[in-house]
């Protein structure tokens, strides 16, 4: 017994230390909105409170532990909430699932030699679009650079890479590679398996990202290629981002095709936009943006925002937002709504108004 007990305490003592060098952390975003959407066709108007109009409303945990000589074991769960309906995670894949963290489930490590990652994870797409998108990511249900620039447009980008019928903004089943930063410098590798028997190829993503950041520049680049079940298509893309920011003012530039090889069909999106801090708790946010759809049929749409933002505090802020979006003719229940979200069917045009507020803890 008493050797039992000597043992236990031992034991004790050791996770004790363990534990003491290491620390997890539980975090979130809560975000809603009330929204009007006026659109010109049969549709009408449509009023609403929808989550994540900023930012996407989410919670979730993450951790490190100090390994020593400055390597770091490190992990990472976050999942979508739908706080509208007090719903978590988003359906995606053939057939049908929703994942409890559908936005990153990852463990890896990190050091001198820069981190790399295993698990569902962001594509490298959102290295270039992220720092750099007009309005700031907000909006990701109609952002253009959400739907076609990191392709979140499962009806657009399903088909391709390792997410079986899901959109391709984050991959499962990847390794990314990030490197640490270099006379400024920095590249960046991923890998999803389609973890198809018999072949590397099918479903399978390869992407590879360049950065840059002094002062106050960051530009961004990436090239990512995917293939379908099949491995006889494959989609290419390219983004590029551009943040400058000087005083009060930030300017955020964007650029990003993708082609499917088989089709000829290609998406691009174009978007520039500005911040200005007109006082420390009030940001006025404007934004554009032009998608275009060629190779296999022509069509094209052009957005514009204005937001407010004003922050009550450290953690809370208001906003409110006035929006127009438009299509070059009426959009139909079998193409690519390149208005997702905002320009329904049988519109083509819409104007949106939202109020709300977000709280991050």
């Amino acid at each position: 017994m008493k050797k039992t007990l000597t043992a236990l305490a031992v034991l004790g003592a050791c996770a004790s230390n363990a534990f003491a060098q290491s620390n997890v952390t539980m975090y979130g975003i809560i975000d809603a909105g009330i929204s009007r959407v006026i659109n010109d066709g049969a549709n009408g108007t449509l009023t609403s409170v929808a989550p994540g109009q900023m930012l996407p409303s989410r919670w979730g945990f993450r951790g490190e532990e100090n390994l020593g000589g400055g390597l770091k074991a490190r992990f990472g769960l976050e999942g979508l909430l739908q706080n509208d309906v007090g719903g978590a995670g988003i359906p995606t894949g053939t057939p049908s699932t929703t994942s409890l963290f559908d936005r990153e489930a990852t463990v890896g490590l990190t050091g001198g030699f820069g981190a790399v990652n295993l698990g569902r994870q962001n594509s490298l797409g959102m290295l270039a679009i992220a720092m750099a998108d007009p309005q700031g990511m907000s909006f990701t249900v109609t952002n253009p650079n959400v739907l076609f620039s990191v392709m979140n447009s499962a009806p657009a980008f399903g088909a391709y890479g390792a997410n079986n019928g899901g959109s391709a903004l984050r991959q499962s089943n990847s390794i990314k590679y990030t490197s640490p930063y270099y006379k400024n410098f920095g590249v960046a590798l991923m890998r999803a398996f389609g973890e198809q028997p018999g072949s590397t190829e099918k479903s399978k993503y390869e992407s590879v990202a360049g950065f840059y950041h002094t002062g106050p520049l960051n530009v961004a680049a990436v090239h990512t290629r995917m293939k379908n079940i099949t491995a006889r298509e494959e989609l290419k893309s390219q983004a590029f981002g551009v943040r400058y920011t000087r005083k009060r003012v930030t300017l955020r530039s964007t650029y990003a095709a993708s082609r499917v090889d088989t089709t000829r069909r290609k998406i691009r999106v174009f978007g520039v936009g500005a911040d200005y801090l007109v006082a420390p708790a009030l940001t006025l946010t404007a934004a554009a943006y032009d998608t275009r759809r060629s190779g296999d049929i022509s069509d094209d749409s052009q957005q514009v925002n204005l937001i407010a933002k004003y922050a009550l505090s450290k953690r809370t802020m208001a906003y409110a937002s006035i929006g127009a979006a438009r299509t070059d003719s009426v959009v139909t229940a079998s193409q690519i709504d390149l208005a997702q979200g905002y320009v329904a069917v049988g519109s083509d045009s819409a104007q949106r108004y939202t109020t709300g507020m977000q709280y991050v803890f």
